[in-house]
């Protein structure tokens, strides 16, 4: 009787290579043009934040008097840098439900729809109305990202920036580790109509020149974990069976040859 050794080790290379990802689903932008000193140009479209109904601005009017100052400014000047992320959205300037800020002396002023520069320069054209000497510094306070799934740091993170890729936030949060699925990453962005889901394939260097590139306030990126092993990892525990096979394959020969 000869142990069906071949049978069992082909059975089991189908089923490990039948678990295998390939290095495409593993890595990040693959691109078979790229070649060692060369070099290629991916013209990216970034589509700028416009203020919504319910975001904070942060507001700062510099140049007035102490007096005055105090109305606009939730910090004295210069320690702003004092102040934790949960002060500055308490106290900065909520965008109502009509689009719009209510600032001291000035009143209410329309930003929804405006980008934070035009923003910006609205509410300086306001201020100059009152005040002579008059510097506006507008920021976003609820700029912020959620990175979720197979990364080393899953949470939220707030952007100290006026723009971020989506590589600049997976980085923040650690990376995808060994099991994400870099090809079919799912970011969620918020509308004025709901939701909007869609897939950015990491893998691929396409992403580059993609709308969804840059990423915008209140996105969510979601990276899914791999349902089988990377490919070398399979290959590896498909080493050590073949050698327990083979070994096995062995000592069943020399028991025959013995008891022959």
């Amino acid at each position: 009787m000869r142990l069906p050794n071949a049978g069992i080790i082909g059975l089991c290379l189908v089923l490990l290579l039948g678990g295998c990802v390939g290095r495409k689903t593993v890595n990040y932008l693959n691109d078979p043009s790229l070649s060692n000193g060369s070099s290629k140009l991916f013209e990216n479209r970034k589509f700028e934040y416009r203020v919504q109904v319910n975001d904070v601005l942060s507001i700062r009017v510099m140049g007035l008097d102490d007096a005055t100052a105090k109305f606009f400014n939730v910090e004295q000047q210069g320690s702003t840098q004092n102040l934790s992320d949960a002060a500055l959205f308490v106290n900065g300037y909520s965008v109502d439900k009509n689009g719009q800020v209510q600032l001291p002396t000035v009143g209410k002023i329309k930003v929804q729809g405006l980008t934070v520069g035009e923003a910006q320069e609205l509410v300086q054209r306001k201020i100059n109305e009152y005040f002579n000497n008059a510097t506006v510094i507008l920021k976003m306070v609820n700029w912020r990202v959620s990175i979720l799934g197979g990364v080393g740091r899953p949470g939220a993170y707030i952007v100290y920036n006026n723009q971020i890729t989506i590589l600049d936030a997976l980085a923040m949060a650690g990376g995808p580790d060994e099991y994400a699925d870099k090809s079919h990453v799912t970011l969620m962005r918020q509308s004025e109509r709901g939701v909007q889901a869609l897939y950015v394939d990491m893998s691929d260097t396409k992403v580059l020149s993609s709308e969804y590139y840059y990423l915008l306030p209140n996105d969510i990126v979601y990276v899914p974990v791999l349902k089988a092993r990377p490919g070398r990892m399979n290959l590896e525990l498909f080493s050590i069976i073949l050698s327990a096979l083979s070994v096995a394959a062995v000592l069943f020969s020399v028991v025959q040859n013995t008891n022959n």
